[in-house]
């Protein structure tokens, strides 16, 4: 038996149920209240579930510590319950398909609450030994050879997937069938238990850590593979072009333009990346929908899809490019992901935003579910009675608030992801952090239930397709991630206003009339109908407009100053040689101002990334601040979250007029009702 296999699956037994459950779980997503929400068995609920950990120690549902922490969410008011599931665990050798892993896990969930609606989070990554038995569909990576990767200690499937290690080439068609088979068959098997009556939806999951990056992206080119050549191959004669090879790392690495590719030079670089990207996204829309076909009743269906903060500037290679594509898809339910990374978004004082466009998936009907993953302050202290020990439990309690606020401010839900101490002990396995959770819960369904209406009156705009054209290492491009997206972002939720974020496709869609001053952030790409449509609507009702870096420069066919000065109607002109962002770090080329800008119309040649300039300008754009100083606000849904690292005497205003004076603690998070002013948490 192979070490991996032995320390990861084991003898799982039946674990009997202690009851017939009467009502098997129905769940699917529709609009109530103004906004996608999740309903279980008829009913709309705020969708706020617990989650256990895929890592060794705490993902089976059954064993000891997992078993408790489940009980304890349950106590804390918790119906909503996800597990992971790998194929493996299933399918250990080639003649040994067997469900019951899967039945134990639900069955492990509902012994510690018998209410219990399951999310089976299924993991689709070819078993180790099929993929040994199959080199041929696996990836095959640009810039080196596998890795030998010898691991001393216990390890995650999981584990080693940014690495270049043998991982199954998404673009296999042999993969699919296979996975597509083993799918049904255990949507069959669970549709012929008890277990399966409390199954409510399926979370599919692939790639790196089960989020659809491609394998190895962060660190790697994928994927020289044939079963991707193919694809490439039909890809671009669908498109009625001739056939090419998935580029190597020379081609991937040309510039033309200074951060550019030139469209017209780099069509194959380009292609591979979109039909890459294409690829997972359809592979996602394929197995939900697989998912949907072969279940008995309605269904959650849903995935890690849409990540666009703190993607490493690795877009293109394992970014999630095609949100459009996922968000038309009828069986998709819901796209998630875990908070951005990075201090300005999870450091005390950041403002932790999810990583994704919630705003556009909420325009398209969808769910967004956040994970919420933070660990809180645990020390390990290697003593016989308290191994762990909390350090800061203010500074846990106000993470808490301003997370999971956040997701709910924007229309969305969440999920406590457990990865825990050492993978061995929940993260929010105290009595304390699991009242706040349970006060956090209390006031948010309260809120829940109640018409939803948005708050925000600064409004991001950002675009995806952009990395198809721009360089895929923060060396060649120092600019349009890590400046233009993330610095931004989190520079503008510290300026005290309530921001939303979009993608450009969207801004037809949204009612721009709620929007005091629209920011475009990395719009580097923008066609004729873009341009026309900013300049007619967008710069229209006497609302303020910001651009930042290279706005249109490239028209997807060529690249060229005039079309910035189309979409802005401002005099730009490149600069001579490169900008300097400071720390070394310079990027061409670069717009300037050549003579007399336009009324409500500001730019800056480099993106912002500046709270108080945000803040200056927001409030010359007449947008609502609602706080000074180092405050990041969450506002929608009812609620006001004001978070702050330093504390201090603070003068809260909120829409209506009404002020709060707020002695706020040092590294706090205050909650409250965005119409009278109480203080909620």
């Amino acid at each position: 038996m192979r070490r991996r296999r032995f320390l990861q699956t084991g003898a799982v037994l039946a674990l009997p149920l202690e009851g017939a459950l009467s009502t098997p779980r129905e769940a699917w997503v529709e609009t109530w209240n103004n906004k996608p929400s999740l309903h279980i068995g008829g009913k709309p609920v705020y969708a706020s579930f617990y989650a256990l950990t895929d890592a060794t120690g705490g993902r089976w549902s059954f064993d000891e510590l997992p078993r408790q922490h489940l009980r304890q969410f349950a106590d804390a008011g918790f119906r909503l319950f996800q597990v992971d599931v790998f194929l493996e665990d299933l399918w250990p050798r080639e003649d040994a398909f067997d469900i019951t892993p899967a039945r134990r896990q639900i069955a492990g969930v509902l012994s510690a609450c018998g209410e219990a609606s399951v999310v089976l989070r299924w993991h689709l990554n070819a078993p180790r030994w099929w993929a040994e038995r199959h080199r041929e569909e696996c990836v095959v990576y640009a810039n080196g050879p596998l890795e030998r990767v010898e691991r001393n200690q216990p390890v995650r499937y999981l584990m080693d997937d940014l690495r270049r290690t043998l991982r199954v080439s998404l673009a296999s068609e042999t993969w699919k069938e296979m996975a597509t088979g083993k799918t049904i068959e255990l949507l069959r098997g669970l549709a012929g238990c008890e277990e399966g009556k409390a199954l409510a939806g399926v979370h599919l999951a692939c790639g790196v850590y089960g989020e659809w990056h491609y394998w190895g992206f962060m660190r790697n080119e994928p994927d020289l593979s044939e079963p991707m050549q193919r694809h490439f191959r039909e890809w671009r004669q669908l498109r009625g072009k001739p056939p090419l090879p998935v580029p190597g790392m020379a081609e991937r690495e040309a510039l033309d333009d200074g951060i550019f590719r030139d469209p017209a030079r780099r069509e194959g670089t380009i292609d591979y990346y979109r039909c890459q990207q294409e690829l997972v996204a359809g592979r996602i829309i394929h197995f939900c929908g697989t998912v949907k076909r072969h279940w008995p009743r309605r269904i959650l269906t849903g995935t890690f899809y849409g990540y666009f903060f703190s993607l490493f500037d690795r877009q293109a290679t394992g970014g999630h490019l095609c949100l459009d594509k996922v968000l038309a898809a009828k069986d998709v339910d819901y796209l998630s992901a875990p908070q951005a990374y990075g201090a300005a978004y999870r450091d005390m004082g950041g403002c932790g935003i999810t990583r994704g466009l919630v705003e556009t998936v909420r325009l398209h009907g969808k769910l967004w579910l956040d994970e919420m993953d933070q660990t809180p302050s645990w020390s390990w202290r290697n003593d016989v009675d308290t191994a762990f020990q909390l350090t800061d439990l203010p500074a846990d309690f106000a993470i808490l608030r301003r997370n999971v606020v956040e997701s709910y401010v924007r229309g969305a839900g969440l999920w406590y992801y457990d990865f825990g101490p050492a993978n061995g002990s929940g993260w929010w396995a105290d009595r304390r952090l699991l009242a706040e959770i349970r006060r956090i819960k209390d006031v948010l369904e309260r809120y829940h239930a109640r018409p939803y209406s948005p708050a925000g009156d600064v409004l991001l705009v950002f675009d995806t397709e952009v990395y198809f054209y721009t360089a895929t290492t923060p060396a060649d491009d120092p600019m349009t991630d890590s400046w233009a997206v993330n610095r931004t972002a989190g520079a503008a939720y510290q300026s005290g206003a309530a921001v939303e974020t979009i993608h450009l496709r969207d801004l037809e869609r949204v009612a721009l009339d709620r929007f005091r001053v629209v920011v475009f952030a990395n719009t580097w790409l923008l066609r004729a109908g873009e341009r026309r449509m900013i300049r007619q609507k967008v710069m229209a009702g006497g609302r303020h407009v910001v651009f930042q870096g290279l706005p249109g420069y490239c028209d997807g066919e060529r690249l060229d100053a005039a079309f910035s000065r189309e979409a802005t109607g401002l005099p730009l002109e490149r600069g001579e040689g490169s900008f300097d962002l400071g720390g070394g770090k310079r990027f061409s080329p670069y717009l300037r101002l050549a003579g007399k800008g336009r009324e409500r119309v500001w730019f800056s040649s480099a993106p912002i990334a500046d709270p108080a300039r945000w803040r200056e300008i927001f409030r010359a754009a007449g947008a609502h601040v609602y706080a000074d100083g180092d405050c990041v606000v969450h506002a929608g849904g009812g609620v006001v979250l004001v978070h702050t690292k330093a504390g201090g005497e603070r003068v809260i205003t909120l829409r209506n007029g009404v002020r709060v004076e707020a002695a706020m603690e040092p590294r706090s998070s205050w909650l409250l009702d965005a119409e009278t002013g109480k203080r909620l948490l």
